[in-house]
């Protein structure tokens, strides 16, 4: 888990360096609902919170790589690093200058995941593909936010489907806001 953390901080920090006009960044926070199907165990349910940091590669395309972390049942026992690109559907997410993209947007994504739990061996890895139906804001206005995101993956360690909703998500830009282009 270690070895994943510290790949992932430095390609988070190596990334921006060779930034293009497309690569706006931002910071996001929100939160998570995750049910897990565990075969014979049935269904686990838990509530978690997310941080990630996304980077615009293409007029359309972005990456995020990010972290989610267990609020309930009990407060950060699970850990899940993820990395996963996302397409804008309804049009030019940034066009690269003072111009907005799309201000309404529909995102589709794909992505893979790695969970670890404190004081235990339990680990669990797999890929999830996500829909985001409603999008609002662009990197030009300096702010977005997603709604009713939902993930459906599979995790190829523990043989069970995982489903996760996301209510509301913001994501907060650091870089390619009006503020870069006046």
């Amino acid at each position: 888990m270690k070895k994943i953390i510290y790949v992932l901080i430095m390609f988070l920090v190596i990334a921006p360096l060779g930034a293009a006009d497309y690569q706006d960044i931002s910071i996001s926070l929100g939160s998570i609902s995750t049910y897990g199907y565990y075969g014979e165990y049935g269904i686990e349910d838990s509530l978690r919170a997310s941080l990630s940091i996304n980077i615009g590669l293409t007029s359309h395309l972005e990456m995020a790589a990010g972290v989610i972390t267990e609020l309930t049942p009990s407060i950060f026992n699970e850990n899940t690093a993820f990395l996963e690109f996302s397409y804008a559907l309804l049009g030019e997410r940034s066009t690269a200058s003072k111009v907005a993209g799309v201000g309404i947007n529909t995102l589709i994504s794909i992505g893979g995941f790695y969970t670890g739990v404190f004081n235990s061996d339990y680990q669990g890895a797999g890929a999830y593909l996500s829909i985001t139906p409603l999008t609002v804001g662009s990197p030009v206005t300096g702010h977005r936010e997603r709604i009713l995101k939902t993930n459906i993956g599979y995790d190829f360690i523990n043989n069970r489907v995982i489903v996760s909703f996301s209510l509301l998500t913001f994501d907060f830009y650091v870089r390619g806001t009006y503020r870069d282009y006046y």
